[in-house]
């Protein structure tokens, strides 16, 4: 039987690449970057809300909330086993297994919902918007995170670069097109104008380690299965090109651009 390929299930199966891509972005970024407090921001919380995170991952934004004091109801959901499981963990945090797109809420159940950097990888982000408006209490609030199109595009081309000669090429059907660009609009559409904060940045790497492992975090998104037997052989590749370019590069950091909007809407 052939190798189906990357899918979202099998990249989110194990939260490690989510977490060398976080840690990344937290360590090696050009500017101070701290997403948690950008969508902290924009929510205004004073403390007794009731909030709902779609698509919660490893949980650590309402970990965040808990740690804080936070006293409302807190609700992360993800269609990943392996992060519910890991939310599920979290003192004073519900974790619910569900897609973004069917959520198990009744209407008005919640004062905030979330949905951080991970609209791009549902089939039909409409609709999970409107479940997000749906689920939210009136004068509540939507606050959803993308990256700018093209974030890290200098990594993913290297990564890119060294799987092609094995037949392998990023996946389409593991993002939808939603970015910094498109997500206004659509918000516009389908649950009402959006307040949009731009954050601009970079990551810059001073050695190779700390890059060979973020360009790994990326393998998915470029076609390159866990299980896929060229994947030692393209990390290597990978590593070695990465050395190289340090090696000639003598003093010199790889810098990479990327960025995100947090988009809100206040729910009528």
């Amino acid at each position: 039987m052939s190798n189906p390929g990357p899918t979202l299930a099998s990249e989110y199966a194990s939260t490690s690449p989510l977490q060398v891509r976080i840690d990344t972005h937290a360590r090696y970024s050009e500017h101070p970057d701290d997403p948690v407090a950008s969508v902290l921001d924009a929510l205004e919380l004073v403390g007794g809300e009731d909030v709902a995170d779609i698509g919660c991952g490893d949980g650590r934004f309402l970990a965040h909330l808990a740690q804080a004091g936070h006293r409302g109801r807190l609700v992360g959901v993800d269609n990943s086993p392996a992060m519910v499981t890991t939310t599920a963990i979290v003192p004073g945090v519900d974790a619910v297994l569900a897609e973004a797109t069917t959520l198990p809420f009744v209407d008005d159940e919640f004062d905030r919902t979330t949905a951080r950097h991970m609209l791009y990888h549902v089939p039909d982000p409409a609709r999970a918007l409107r479940e997000f408006a749906r689920i939210t209490r009136p004068g509540g609030r939507v606050t959803v995170t993308v990256n700018h199109h093209a974030t890290a595009a200098c990594t993913r081309e290297l990564v890119t670069d060294c799987a092609r000669p094995y037949g392998l090429r990023p996946v389409t059907h593991m993002t939808n097109g939603m970015d910094s660009t498109t997500l206004p609009d659509l918000m516009h559409a389908t649950i009402g104008a959006a307040r949009i904060q731009v954050f601009d940045n970079a990551l810059v790497f001073h050695s190779a380690p700390p890059l060979i492992r973020f360009a790994e975090a990326l393998f998915s998104f470029c076609g390159i299965d866990t299980h896929s037997p060229h994947r030692a052989d393209i990390l290597d590749a990978v590593a070695t090109e990465i050395r190289d370019w340090f090696d000639s590069h003598p003093g010199s950091a790889w810098r990479d651009l990327k960025g995100y909007i947090v988009a809100t809407t206040i729910i009528e």
